[in-house]
């Protein structure tokens, strides 16, 4: 299948300081992306030189293989059938939902029009909301009219900006699962932007790692979760450990034991020293009197906690899940019992 969305070597400069470099991602068509990064790493402008808010410096844009966007070609906004959905939504708070919705379809005619008004409203399960104004629905139900009124005009690609973090954390939750379905049912293509992990992963089929401007890692989110290509993936995907080992032959060696492990980097050789990444639900803490580690915190979670474990011979902290329904006192020596046959993700040190 060819990508409907190819942006390729693009890049950007405000003031002498780069937002986006040499960034190069596709999208297929029907296909959701997340972009994940920390705050000020370029996402929203990358969305913003998709849509046509903003001029490329270099390297180009194109939309079933049309270029839309170069250092010599610019394709307004309105005529790229690119929709968006802002972090504040941008309802008009004079209208009611209908009027919101229906504000993109100057070119339908009035049975078109309210049989379009009738197919969002189902897919954003809000019937007969039609004459509430904006002041009068909840956070999420404003979500999701600011997704109904950008799929009404029948856009090729949407574009979604931090989409949730106006809403609460319960709300939040809902609403990704909504907005999440609504996307699916709608099956147009979609890039979402945030620095929330949860949100990255519940709705992508694509997820890209994007970091100081630059894109780090583009897969499926089990892949990249699975083998980050290095710490700073790692750190954003991922609650992490991080300790020293050593490669020898096909194992790392650790001041915790042996373990398989795998990397991205094909240069890591025998007898290298290595940063190896252990992550909370990797090893379980056991009662043991004698352990050669001692909890020192722990972080309650609802579901689950996670305590802190010190090592008494090397001195070093990691934090790790406890079991379920089991949780030793603050103080308690234990060892540690490695919970899964995954292999230890190692980067070079």
């Amino acid at each position: 299948m060819k990508p409907y969305l190819t942006c390729k070597n693009i890049s950007k400069t405000f003031n002498g300081s780069p937002a986006v470099e040499s960034v190069s991602i596709d999208l297929l068509p029907g296909e959701i992306m997340s972009i994940l990064g920390p705050s000020g790493c370029g996402k929203t402008t990358l969305l913003r030189l998709i849509a046509g808010f903003e001029t490329l410096d270099e390297g180009e844009i194109k939309i079933e293989n049309n270029i839309i966007s170069s250092n010599q070609t610019h394709l307004p906004p309105e005529k790229r059938n690119i929709g968006m959905v802002f972090q504040d939504y941008s309802l008009f708070p004079h209208m009611n939902v209908e009027q919101n919705i229906t504000f993109g379809l100057q070119n339908y005619n009035q049975d078109e029009k309210e049989f379009r008004l009738q197919e969002i409203l189902k897919l954003i399960q809000l019937v007969g909301f039609e004459k509430k104004l904006p002041a009068e629905l909840s956070g999420g139900q404003q979500q999701r009219i600011a997704l109904g009124r950008t799929l009404a005009p029948k856009p090729s690609l949407i574009l979604l900006d931090e989409p949730f973090s106006n809403l609460d954390a319960v709300t939040r939750k809902e609403v990704m699962s909504d907005i999440n379905q609504i996307i699916l049912e709608s099956k147009t293509a979609s890039i979402l932007v945030t620095h929330d992990r949860d949100e990255a992963f519940s709705i992508a089929n694509k997820l890209v790692v994007m970091i100081n401007g630059k894109i780090f890692q583009m897969d499926n989110p089990g892949n990249i979760y699975n083998l980050p290509n290095n710490i700073e993936v790692a750190k954003l995907v991922a609650d992490c450990n991080f300790i020293k080992g050593s490669i020898q032959n096909k194992d790392v060696v650790t001041d915790i034991g042996s373990f398989r492990y795998e990397s991205t980097d094909k240069q890591i050789s025998d007898k290298q020293i290595v940063n190896t990444l252990i992550r909370p639900d990797d090893f379980i803490t056991t009662y043991d009197p004698n352990g050669s580690f001692k909890i020192t915190a722990r972080e309650f979670h609802g579901p689950y906690s996670i305590s802190t474990v010190l090592s008494y011979q090397y001195g070093f902290s990691l934090k790790f899940r406890d079991q379920q329904n089991v949780s030793f006192p603050i103080g308690t020596n234990v060892n540690l019992i490695k919970t899964n046959n995954r292999k230890l993700v190692v980067f070079p040190k």
